[in-house]
């Protein structure tokens, strides 16, 4: 649970990137809904930039391995979203809605992560990967704190989110997000072509998290974050697992 300070600044960052949105919006709207891109990656030659992956303040050619608990918070049906007709809301287009939300949604999910020491290091178009370290001899504790903060971005801050955009924009809609948490070790490197290159944490971590986020509205974790966990003989926490996306998941059930 997030503490009433958290909370309030999480709220905060809610309501500024919604005043962002709209402004941007207000410029560029139309232009968005007629405009589409695309980017590929290329080969890798020699180059060196800085990072925010944790561990890595500046990345090279040469890649490194490191270990992370990787954590992917993902709005659910977002496609379907885009393509919603509005009575009685603010919204004029889908692609609108969709912007708004995530103009929220994102920057909330890394203002909430932050207070587990992560860091988002990439934004997956309406969802985030965040990063943690492992440190040594500590690996259970930081896929708890990781956990329970992915229980409030499925919680709390989406409750935030769909209540500011309801009482903004009278929109009685609320959206859905997944979370998926994964630990391993991922090899940290450059991608993309000439002046564009960019540090990427790549592994099954990161894989598996994405496809974890899958669910509506709740947290699923890899077999490799589950077996951190020790056995609890008492029976006040249990794992249910199931398939999501092709990835063996498990829900952490607390029994009262």
């Amino acid at each position: 649970m997030l503490t009433s300070e958290q909370k309030d600044e999480v709220w905060l960052v809610i309501s500024k990137g919604l005043d962002r949105a709209e402004a941007a919006w207000g410029k560029v709207g139309s232009q968005m809904i007629r405009a589409s891109a695309s980017m590929e990656a290329q080969v890798l030659d020699e180059a060196f930039q800085s990072s925010n992956i944790p561990g890595h303040p500046e990345v090279g050619e040469i890649p490194e391995v490191s270990e992370f608990v990787a954590l992917v918070v993902d709005m659910r049906n977002s496609s379907k979203r885009l393509k919603t007709k509005f009575s009685g809301s603010k919204f004029e287009h889908g692609m609108q809605r969709v912007f708004f939300e995530t103009s929220a949604l994102l920057p909330a999910v890394a203002k909430t992560v932050s207070f587990g020491d992560g860091v988002v290091t990439e934004y997956l178009g309406d969802g985030a990967l965040a990063l943690f370290n492992v440190e040594v001899g500590k690996r259970l504790d930081r896929i708890r704190r990781v956990h329970a903060l992915a229980e409030s971005c499925v919680g709390e801050v989406r409750e935030m989110v769909n209540y500011q955009i309801s009482e903004r924009y009278k929109l009685n809609d609320p959206m859905s997000i997944g979370a998926g948490i994964s630990v391993g070790k991922a090899m940290v490197t450059l991608v993309g072509y000439s002046d564009n290159y960019q540090p990427r944490a790549i592994g099954e971590c990161v894989w598996e998290a994405s496809k974890l986020s899958g669910e509506f509205n709740k947290v699923y974790l890899s077999e490799s974050a589950k077996s951190a966990w020790p056995v609890v003989r008492e029976g006040k926490i249990r794992f249910v697992g199931r398939q999501v996306r092709g990835v063996n998941g498990f829900a952490l059930m607390r029994d009262d």
